[in-house]
C-alpha cells in the first residue's frame, strides 16, 4: 500500500464582498512541483488547493485534488485528511487576516475611505500539528521579508513541524527561488542556493524521509 501524503498549496482569498477578497500573489507552481514528485515517489496524494490557475495543478496520477477558497475552509478539509496521513507538506500561503464581516452585496465605489476590521485566520500548520501523530511528520514553509532565519525558528518550534523551508517573496509566482532549510534540532540551516522549483520538491521529499520523527 502506497503511502499517503497531505499537500497544501496556493493561497487563500478571503471575501470583503462578492467580488473583493484579502489574498497574496501565490501561483500554486511551488505545490503542483511537490505534488508531482511525490506521485513519482509512489505516495498516494490528497491535494488542497486555494484558487490557482488550472496550469499549476498536478498533471499527474494518484493525486486526489480538493479545491477550496478560504483559509477555515482548508483548514477543515485538511483536518480529515491530515487523519490518514504519513506526512504533510504545508505550502499553502495562507492569508494570516480574514475581513471580520463579509459584506452580502459588492460595495459601491465613492470618495469616502473604507476602514477594515480584520480578523485572524487559523493557523493549519500549527492547528494540525498538535495533533501529529508518533512518526507523522510535517514539513512547512516560512516566506520572510526580513529577519529570515530567526522567523523561521521561530516558526519551526511554534508550529511543531519537523523541517521548515525559508524562501523570500521572489519565488512568488516564479520558477525558482533562493531556498534553504532547517531540520527540527538541526543548528544549522542547509543552504540550497537558487534552483527550480523541481529541484527543490526534490529536496523536500529527501528531507521527509531523514527528518527527525517527533
Amino acid at each position: 500500500m502506497n503511502k499517503r501524503i497531505l499537500i497544501l498549496s496556493g493561497p487563500t482569498h478571503e471575501y470583503i464582498d462578492p467580488v473583493r477578497f484579502i489574498g497574496n500573489a501565490s501561483s500554486g507552481k511551488m505545490g503542483k512541483a511537490l505534488a508531482e514528485e511525490a506521485a513519482r515517489r509512489g505516495y498516494e496524494i490528497d491535494f488542497v488547493t486555494g484558487p490557482v490557475a488550472v496550469e499549476n495543478l498536478p498533471e499527474i496520477g494518484n493525486v486526489h485534488i480538493h479545491r477550496v477558497v478560504g483559509a477555515e475552509e482548508m483548514l477543515s478539509k485538511a483536518w480529515k485528511l491530515f487523519q490518514s496521513s504519513e506526512a504533510a507538506i504545508f505550502a499553502a500561503a495562507v492569508a494570516d487576516y480574514a475581513p471580520a464581516e463579509k459584506l452580502e452585496q459588492k460595495r459601491a465605489k465613492s470618495a469616502e475611505e473604507w476602514v477594515l476590521h480584520l480578523r485572524p485566520t487559523p493557523d493549519i500548520a500549527q492547528t494540525l500539528c498538535v495533533e501529529k501523530k508518533p512518526g507523522q511528520v510535517a514539513i512547512g514553509f516560512a516566506l520572510q521579508t526580513e529577519a529570515g532565519q530567526e522567523n523561521a525558528r521561530r516558526k519551526l518550534a511554534e508550529k511543531k513541524l519537523n523541517g521548515i523551508v525559508l524562501n523570500s517573496p521572489a519565488t512568488l509566482g516564479a520558477e525558482n527561488g533562493t531556498f534553504s532549510y532547517l531540520a527540527a534540532g538541526a543548528e544549522d540551516f542547509e543552504a540550497w542556493g537558487r534552483i527550480g522549483k523541481a529541484e527543490c520538491a526534490k529536496r523536500i521529499l529527501d528531507a521527509l524521509g531523514t527528518a527527525p520523527k517527533s
